[in-house]
């Protein structure tokens, strides 16, 4: 058996961390509604909150692979229900 052998699936990160989220689009008719344009701002908010949170996995799984230089933010903590 070579040294060199698999031990089983390779860990590669989530395929999802490597697609590129769209950034949302506001409808033109959406500049006369406070509520979308509303909308449109947490929509923007929890893209860029989904983006960090994928760029900090994507940063600690190149950390355990060994990859120097890195500063990688903890995991975050979900709230706890209730």
């Amino acid at each position: 058996m070579s040294g060199c052998a698999s031990k089983g699936t390779p860990a590669f990160p989530p395929s999802a961390d490597l697609a590129v989220e769209p950034k949302p689009v506001l409808a033109p008719e959406a500049i006369f509604s406070e509520a979308a344009l509303d909308a449109h701002d947490i929509a923007i908010e929890t893209r860029g909150d989904r983006l960090a949170a994928q760029v900090s996995r994507l940063c600690r799984f190149f950390d355990a692979m060994g990859m120097k230089g890195l500063n990688c933010p903890p995991p975050a903590v979900p709230p706890r229900p209730g």
